[in-house]
């Protein structure tokens, strides 16, 4: 009382920032308690301010309409799911409550009402028809099986198939959890969704299909139960926290710490199990056989005898096996009629609210598994088949260490968006000519066969040219169409909310990377998404904003190359052609439609146009996002790590005036090489002088440093040179191969301090994915200790080596994050469904580790967890500013006002982030946490009759293993007295000139490890060593003459060490702050 009649309240001390967490939480609970009884029962959640924009502003949107000008029901069927948009008087949290509780229920409703209450059948569209049928049909197909289920669970009833019965007792009591309504439902619309997916055309995986159905049942029945009054508290308690985050209290650090301890002092476990995998296959097999049963569709056909017009009824689902990539996988296909309909008449209304936007801001991530929707439970990471990696976030989490991630991905979730109404006015009408325009694909029309060629009965290699180009035909207009259905879905997604504010939850992939939950349309997108997107909130340019969307319009329009300067001036040269995009879209000159990004161009000279005309763009609202590109940010990182200055120019973190191009500059490197190699009369180099452009090594340049294979880079070169004119067709394949050398050549003479690292982090992975616990191994016989199964054939040394080879690359991101690389070599268990037999990965079975995944991919693992966490640490700065913020990886998006507010802050957090010494401290950890670990080494002595050499380890005859065994560790790691020479500490090529000599030492990967040509410079070293060491033998065996030397090979184990670092540059990380161009 005292403390309210001074004029604080309890808001006042909860953020008073000396309080700390414990403190906090006693704040809260003595709120609680004066908190009227009313209050607490259900909390009042204040409608989040909306940008109300000028009437002018707002556009008329016809609905969608398919290549006939028919009106396509998908409009109406995405506003079925989408009712709850409509309910005004409900506030947005309540309505995104609705929408995602009745997602299935409102389609079932909806399609019930239209039956009964449209009179004239004949005017229910295809689609509508088939739903309906299908769903009645298949809601008797379940209760016929739930029957079944029910007698065998009983004990009523065996039928002849023993193990169908088995089958039900196994999926029965899951089928029950839901209701037939529900369940069929669930099938139909995972079965429409999963269509053209996974690389399979008009169709979808077995597995996808039917595990994707058991756990979107699985979902279903998690929802049903957050709702249920035995849940009511903990959905109370959500509701209360999702009211704290929208006032901004849980950005401060001591508030959010203080609702996170009270949330599990009264929810401390996990309130929702985890189906297993084998039982959501089991459970999607029956509901998807009881759906390809009944459905059918209805193709009109003549009688051949009668000629008379016929109907006949044929599945709209059928089952067959197919090879993709190399493979046979069991494929469900979907009649070419239903994917033509859904090609004109989308089910957006049926997608899951999982994958759509929010209404409201997310749920704050309070823990590693809560946050994101109201009501479906997410996890902070998308994790697949790592259960270790759950377990550390689940200890980081309880120890303290993830609330500035969490932090990161609540400011991320937070960007409040809405549709750009004018751009989809003309994505509208591009769509409903039915013709190719800006991207969107046109409508599909009838496919005919190319003409036979003369001789194609005669010639064999005509036909089959001939039938090759026409699958190539066939297969392009799938794929067309595929494409089609995709802008289909995210244009009705766009018109439902048209007229609301959305917000994108987020989560992580394993590496810390953030992405967008809801995958269908959100900023993550193509260029039509991000077009249609715009802030929500409207800010005015200001002295300097108009100036920075003159230059976010030159970038778009692909003039990002130049000075800041010349960019706007670019814009300003072309405002008649800005102001004719902007009035006549369609009609006009079409100036927008050149531009690399044409929808996100249109939106900007839009934007432009209307500042202009404002009279006043100083104070004009603007809503566009503009965007902040690092510069190819992987080398970026490697820059910094290494201290390389020549690097570090290349990739603007030194001043310039203007931007420098590592592209460019790798494309006239390789012009130079051409350009010698061509005067020396190399082919290939005469065909390619004057073609490499930019684009041609862009892809592969920005791809290096994220660990792609030479075999990787030359398809990206491959499919640059088939598009450059000038190229011998049949000569692609092996000048790409040709190109690509140089390419990867151009890169390391330019990036010696990031192939050094690379190499450092590369052999760091091999030895930790090749070590096993110090407890495996016996210390007096230094044998594998293993367990042999009985009846089973005792394992060889090497094999027993490799199973218990378990160790993955896991790692601290500064911001605490663990990571856990997730390659093993994982059991595969086989499934028995009715449909097929499916083999599932078991990731609850312990594994050995893939080791050259492993190795491979830490490198570009370990810089994208660099690029994440600088992300997140500018989220935080940039709200800390004041400043709207989105990001796609590593493309940063703030208010045109606000670009130079955001690059500071872009600078000084990377400044932060790399004056730790990342890679010392990387050594330390990796030093720590493999302590205990030893690591499989074998040396080769020459001449095992002749004393031991000075500095040589004494070795028994015990200790003999095989004959082709390899050092597999560091060969200062045993032999610490050998005098060798400074060299690079990652090349294994030689050891010492005395040792060459005496041809004792040879290095390499395990034989079973497959042959990268990512690290081609390390192999290249092993096979000239290897090379050595055979010219070296038949030296040594024609001095001794007739009498043939034996080497000797001797095994061990070694306790885990590290190489040194490479030596870092001159380069001062602080000069970062000086770049205009850093991100620009």
């Amino acid at each position: 009382m005292e403390m309210q009649k001074a004029g604080f309240t309890i808001d006042n001390l909860r953020e008073c920032p000396d309080l700390q967490a414990d403190d906090v939480d006693r704040v809260n609970q003595v709120a609680g308690m004066l908190k009227p009884a009313s209050a607490r029962l259900k909390p009042v959640v204040p409608e989040e301010p909306v940008s109300v924009a000028p009437a002018s502003e707002y556009v008329e949107v016809n609905p969608v309409k398919n290549s006939k000008n028919e009106t396509v029901i998908g409009v109406r069927l995405m506003r079925n799911t989408l009712d709850a948009l409509a309910l005004k008087d409900l506030s947005r949290f309540e309505r995104q409550l609705k929408l995602e509780e009745r997602s299935y229920q409102a389609a079932i409703d909806r399609m019930e009402y239209e039956r009964e209450n449209i009179p004239d059948q004949l005017n229910v569209r295809p689609l509508r028809a088939y739903l309906w049928q299908w769903h009645q049909s298949l809601k008797a197909g379940i209760k016929a099986e739930l029957k079944r289920v029910e007698a065998v669970l009983e004990q009523r009833s065996v039928s002849e198939d023993a193990a169908l019965d088995k089958d039900r007792m196994l999926y029965g009591p899951f089928l029950k959890l839901l209701s037939p309504d529900k369940l069929s439902m669930i099938t139909i619309l995972e079965m429409l969704r999963l269509n053209n997916s996974g690389g399979i055309v008009e169709g979808m995986k077995s597995a996808r299909a039917l595990i994707g159905i058991g756990k979107a049942v699985e979902s279903e029945y998690n929802a049903e139960q957050l709702t249920k009054k035995s849940n009511k508290a903990l959905f109370d308690h959500k509701f209360n926290v999702h009211q704290l985050y929208g006032s901004g209290k849980l950005f401060n650090m001591a508030i959010r710490k203080a609702e996170t301890k009270r949330s599990e002092a009264m929810y401390p476990t996990d309130w929702t199990p985890v189906w297993p995998e084998s039982t959501r296959a089991k459970l999607g097999s029956v509901l998807t056989t009881l759906l390809m049963d009944c459905a059918k569709v209805q193709i009109p056909s003549f009688d051949p005898e009668t000629n008379q017009k016929i109907v006949e009824e044929i599945p709209a689902f059928y089952h067959v096996y197919q090879y993709n990539k190399g493979q046979r996988v069991g494929v469900i296909k979907v009649h070419n009629h239903i994917s033509e309909i859904l090609s004109k008449e989308p089910i957006g209304n049926l997608i899951h609210p999982s994958l759509l936007p929010m209404l409201v801001h997310p749920r704050p991530w309070l823990s590693y598994n809560d946050g994101g929707y109201l009501s479906a439970q997410s996890t902070i990471m998308r994790i697949r088949h790592c259960p270790q990696q759950y377990d550390y976030l689940r200890k980081a989490h309880e120890e303290g260490l993830l609330f500035r991630v969490y932090n990161g991905l609540d400011v991320l979730g937070k960007t409040r968006w809405a549709v750009n109404k004018k751009v989809l006015k003309s994505v509208l009408e591009a769509w409903n000519s039915g013709k190719e325009f800006g991207k969107i694909p046109a409508a599909a029309g009838q496919v005919e066969e190319l003409p036979k060629p003369d001789d194609y009965d005669t010639n064999s290699k005509a036909k089959a040219r001939w039938l090759a180009e026409n699958r190539k035909l066939k297969l392009d207009a799938k794929n067309h169409h595929s494409l089609r259905c995709d802008v289909n879905y995210k244009v009705e997604i766009a018109r439902a909310f048209a007229d609301e504010p959305m917000y994108f939850p987020h989560n992580m992939d394993f590496r810390g990377r953030a992405y967008p939950i809801p995958p269908l349309f959100n900023h993550l997108g193509n260029d039509l998404c991000r077009g249609l997107l715009m802030f929500d909130e409207a800010k005015p340019l200001g002295p300097k904003g108009f100036t920075w969307l003159k230059i976010h319009l030159a970038n778009l329009a692909g003039f990002d190359k130049h000075s800041l300067s010349a960019r706007a001036q670019f814009t300003m040269d072309h405002l008649d052609d800005i102001f004719d995009s902007a009035d006549n879209p369609m009609d006009g000159r079409r100036w927008w439609l050149k531009a690399e990004d044409p929808w996100q161009c249109l939106a900007t000279c839009i934007e432009v146009s209307e500042a202009i005309r404002s009279g006043d763009p100083e104070n004009y609202m603007s809503r566009i996002p503009v965007h902040q590109d690092g510069t190819c940010n992987g080398l970026q990182h490697y820059a910094a790590l290494g201290g390389d200055i020549a690097g570090a120019q290349q990739v603007n973190l030194l001043p310039s005036d203007a931007p420098q191009d590592v592209y460019s500059g790798v494309a006239q490197s390789v012009e130079r090489i051409l350009k010698k190699q061509a005067a020396e009369g190399v082919e290939s180099a005469q065909i390619l002088l004057g073609k490499v452009t930019r684009k041609i090594v862009k892809q592969t340049v920005m791809t290096n440093v994220y660990g792609v294979t030479f075999v990787g880079a030359r398809a990206q070169i491959e499919n640059r040179l088939k598009e450059t004119e000038g190229i011998p067709e049949d000569q692609v394949r092996a000048l790409s191969t040709y190109l690509t050398q140089q390419v990867f050549a151009s890169i390391g003479e330019m990036f010696t301090g990031a192939r050094a690292i690379q190499d450092w982090l590369a052999e760091s992975a091999r030895r930790i994915a090749k070590s096993v616990p110090r407890s495996v191994v016996n210390p007096e016989t230094e044998e594998i200790i293993e367990t042999q199964s009985k009846g089973r054939k005792k394992k060889t040394s090497r094999q027993a080596i490799a199973d218990l080879q378990m160790s993955s690359v896991i790692w601290t991101t500064p911001l605490n994050l663990p990571i856990v690389q997730p390659y093993r070599k994982m059991e595969h268990k086989q499934v028995r469904t009715n449909l097929q037999s499916l083999t599932i990965k078991d990731p609850t079975q312990a594994s050995p580790v893939n080791v050259q995944k492993q190795r491979t991919a830490f490198p570009p693992n370990f810089i994208h967890s660099l690029d994440a966490t600088h992300m997140l640490m500018s989220a935080a700065g940039c709200v800390e500013a004041g400043l709207t913020f989105a990001s796609v990886h590593d493309s940063y998006w703030t208010h045109a006002c606000d670009v130079e507010v955001m690059n500071e802050v872009l600078r000084n957090q990377f400044i932060s982030l790399h004056s730790n010494n990342i890679m010392q401290n990387l050594q330390n950890e990796f030093m720590e946490r493999y302590k205990d670990y030893l690591f499989p080494v074998t040396l080769v002595i020459a001449n095992p009759g002749e004393p031991v050499g000075e500095g040589m380890i004494a070795w028994d005859d015990e200790r003999i293993r095989r004959k082709n065994a390899r050092i597999e560790g560091d060969k200062d790691e045993f032999l610490p007295d050998m005098e060798t020479p400074e060299e690079d500490p990652m090349n294994t090529s030689s050891s010492s000139s005395k040792a060459k000599d005496n041809n004792m030492f040879h290095f390499g990967d395990d034989e079973d490890d497959e042959h990268d040509l990512s690290s081609v410079i390390i192999e290249e070293d092993e096979a000239e060593l290897e090379a050595e060491a055979k010219a070296m033998g038949k030296a040594m065996r024609k001095k001794g003459g007739k009498k043939k030397a034996s080497n000797k090979l001797f095994h061990s184990w070694e306790p885990i060490s590290f190489p040194p670092l490479p030596d870092r540059g001159e380069f001062d990380i602080r000069r970062v702050a000086e770049s205009d161009y850093f991100f620009s």
